[in-house]
């Protein structure tokens, strides 16, 4: 008698068990998730200025425009990038910085800006911003400077994605730019920077003006 029990019970153990192995599997799955985005906050929590750069420049290369970013990039973006609620305060920002290499010196100082306060109207510029090349001028082939503006907003089912990208640019080995380019979008956050690209007889180098 009990054999037969055993035998009639089995199936019903059986789905139980799958049952109860899925739930537990799916639970398993939820905290995994919030385990890696807490993962990656603290990855990405105490990058240099380069460091953030770089991650804005690869980021505007291997997206599309209005292509939702992955998970550790929409987290990035949400640490990094300005929210349009914080840019009254941080709207206007004076950068500088110098780079040396090979007997090559170039700095830059100036102003950027970003104006992301209207519904769907934004521009961003730069002001006065002064690119000298103060020693080895002579090994110099070229000096490019250059802002960078990227927009984000909400795309698809509610990733976070690309929706502006543009630049201002200059070009010598002592310039100054001052200009403000505008555009349409919906922002979420923005970022706005500045790079400058040498090259010399030696290879080339950048400086990240902060």
């Amino acid at each position: 008698m009990l054999k037969k029990f055993l035998v009639l019970a089995m199936p019903f153990i059986f789905v139980l068990g799958l049952t109860f192995n899925f739930e537990v599997n799916a639970a398993s799955d939820q905290i995994t998730v919030e385990d890696q985005k807490q993962a990656y906050k603290e990855e990405l929590a105490n990058l240099t200025q380069d460091e953030v750069i770089a991650n804005f420049e690869r980021i505007d290369k291997e997206y599309a425009m209005e292509e939702p970013f992955s998970v550790k990039d929409q987290i990035f973006i949400e640490m990094y990038a300005k929210k349009p609620s914080a840019m009254t305060l941080f709207a206007s920002k004076s950068i500088s910085g110098s780079n040396s290499s090979n007997g090559v010196t170039v700095k830059v100082s100036g102003t950027i800006k970003d104006d992301i306060q209207n519904v769907v109207n934004q521009s961003f510029s730069a002001s006065n911003l002064k690119t000298s090349t103060t020693a080895g001028a002579s090994k110099v082939s070229s000096v490019k400077t250059v802002v960078y503006h990227n927009a984000y907003g909400l795309v698809g089912s509610g990733g976070v994605g690309k929706v502006y990208s543009g630049t201002l640019s200059t070009s010598g080995k002592n310039t100054t730019l001052t200009a403000t380019k505008r555009y349409t979008a919906v922002v979420a956050y923005a970022s706005t920077w500045c790079t400058v690209i040498v090259k010399h007889s030696g290879g080339t180098f950048t400086v990240n003006p902060k």
